[in-house]
């Protein structure tokens, strides 16, 4: 019951108050080509944090009881991206500027952002649906829920949905080499630390391909 009444009161501030610039989202993750009884979905993340301003945003993955964690921090203002991955002991990242990001986005699979007139409320917000399809016909089309109602500056810059200019509330990536749904299940609005958006830690830097091939060699270690 104090959940119920806790998300009644969420959805009824967000009405009102559509001036929400900070603040941390969580989103629940799936794994829908994985079967529920699949132990490398139990040993994958079931959350993702994201934590965001005006124009930056840092999400972050973490699972197996910590053995492995997975950020990503991304200032507009900056022009950088820094992607940190912990597997055990093991701390690397990649840093990228605004070169690097534009040339990542190339290698993304193209498509086409159709707008729908379809909506939705997530976490209480006003949400509205966009389809995603590919150029490759052997690319099933993805929809997305997008929200207007949280001041971002161009919060998709740079990831594959740059052409979307709404906070992301249900979508899909490709992470480790598994497909993943993501459905946000909670918005706090609230001021931001900026060392929440930081990169932070002692993390040896390396090549983007370099950090390509960790991403697959961890997927073969999950798939037991």
């Amino acid at each position: 019951m104090s959940f119920l009444v806790a998300a009644c009161s969420e959805i009824s501030n967000n009405v009102f108050d559509n001036d929400i610039d900070q603040g941390i989202i969580e989103y629940q993750v799936s794994f829908p080509e994985l079967g529920e009884e699949s132990l490398t979905a139990t040993l994958l993340p079931n959350k993702m944090t994201y934590v965001f301003k005006e124009d930056a945003f840092a999400s972050h993955f973490e699972a197996a009881g910590g053995v492995f964690k997975n950020r990503i921090i991304a200032n507009r203002d900056e022009k950088k991206v820094e992607h940190q991955l912990k597997v055990f002991r093991k701390k690397i990242k990649v840093m990228m500027n605004e070169r690097d990001v534009m040339k990542m986005l190339t290698d993304y699979p193209k498509m086409a952002v159709i707008k729908t007139e379809e909506t939705d409320t997530i976490a209480g917000f006003f949400c509205r649906k966009a389809m995603l399809v590919f150029e490759d016909v052997t690319m099933p089309e993805i929809a997305v829920f997008y929200t207007n109602e949280i001041n971002m500056n161009m919060p998709n810059w740079c990831t594959q949905y740059h052409e979307i200019d709404g906070v992301l509330m249900a979508y899909e990536i490709k992470e480790f080499g598994v497909r993943m749904k993501l459905k946000a299940t909670s918005v706090k609005p609230g001021k931001v630390d900026d060392e929440m958006l930081n990169p932070t830690g002692d993390y040896q830097a390396i090549s983007k391909e370099s950090m390509d091939i960790e991403l697959a060699q961890l997927v073969e270690t999950f798939e037991l």
